[in-house]
């Protein structure tokens, strides 16, 4: 699979993504499309590699979230996640979105938000405890931390000043879930 991923990386996105779908074995899953992002995003992170395979790297692993999201075999609270995960990541190599426009700072934070489905006002106000039946309170509060922390962690780079001021809002909330 990694000589077929490193022939595919010196492709355009739709080529990228249309090339992907067609690999993708008849079972379908989220282990095939985690092997690939896998493989992409750790290649794209290396310190060691140059600029230009760096980009082509990164590409393909956005190129690769995003379409095992829209093929609906991946969730996309954890494909939020992992784009957040690998924009901040790669802000230490330069701007995220010069690696791949789909890395832009603004809009991975704004589709995790997006996902969390609620507010920080709404999760800071739901009530938990450690007991027993608290348990799927505690799971959704879970799933929205999952989802928001690597959100704020690209708060410095965001331009936005209304997502900025959310992602402020999140970083206070944050500790007090589950």
């Amino acid at each position: 699979m990694i000589e077929e991923l490193d022939s595919l990386r010196h492709e355009d996105p739709v080529l990228q993504r249309e090339r992907l779908l067609a690999l993708r074995p008849e079972v379908r899953g989220p282990n095939w499309w985690l092997g690939v992002i896998q493989v992409a995003t750790g290649s794209a992170t290396r310190p060691d590699l140059p600029d230009a395979d760096r980009r082509q790297w990164a590409s393909l692993a956005a190129v690769a979230l995003d379409s095992a999201r829209d093929s609906g075999d991946l969730e996309a609270r954890e494909v939020v996640s992992r784009k957040a995960n690998l924009t901040w990541a790669l802000s230490r190599y330069g701007s995220p979105e010069s690696f791949s426009p789909a890395l832009r700072p603004d809009l991975v934070v704004r589709e995790s938000l997006a996902e969390a489905g609620m507010s920080p006002e709404e999760a800071a106000a739901t009530p938990w405890q450690l007991r027993a039946e608290d348990v799927d309170v505690m799971r959704r509060l879970r799933r929205v931390r999952n989802v928001i922390f690597p959100a704020v962690q690209l708060a410095a780079q965001v331009q936005d000043e209304q997502t900025k001021r959310e992602l402020a809002a999140w970083s206070e909330v944050l500790p007090k879930l589950p």
